[in-house]
């Protein structure tokens, strides 16, 4: 009988100490990360204002798009440039995966989007770093 309850109180410490800790969940905070990120990235390829975004893209950041590399503040400037890069405003989210160091001042992002019709599909990826002023910035972007 005291064998079975000192089973039972060590079972039972060990199922309570090893659940998972209300409000430090890891998965909430990276899946807002990620919500928060891909805002971003989808706000300028559905064309909206970038200079609301401004503090979200580095002073370095660039672009490879069409084999060629650039600013990304020359191609969002440029009308014709800005044409080619900008994507129709019902773009689809369709597979996102973030990476991040264990410093967690850098983040690595693969996105695909979509056309609501399903007949183009574009890859992105994305280097954040957590910048100056304390928001995620676009670091460089690569579309194909």
């Amino acid at each position: 009988m005291k064998k079975a309850v000192v089973i039972l109180i060590l079972l039972f410490y060990a199922i309570a100490f090893s659940s998972p800790q209300i409000g430090n969940d890891k998965t909430a905070k990276d899946s807002a990360l990620v919500e928060q990120l891909v805002s971003i990235v989808t706000s300028i390829l559905q064309g909206k204002d970038y200079s609301e975004l401004r503090e979200n893209i580095s002073s370095e950041a660039y672009v490879i798009h069409n084999n060629t590399y650039e600013s990304i503040f020359e191609v969002l400037e440029n009308p014709a440039k800005r044409e080619s890069f900008i994507e129709v405003k019902e773009t689809i989210v369709s597979f996102v995966h973030l990476w991040m160091p264990d410093d967690q001042n850098n983040a690595y992002m693969v996105l695909e989007t979509k056309s609501p019709d399903n007949t183009k599909r574009t890859w992105h990826s994305i280097l954040f770093k957590f910048g100056e002023h304390k928001k995620w910035q676009i670091l460089s972007w690569h579309k194909s």
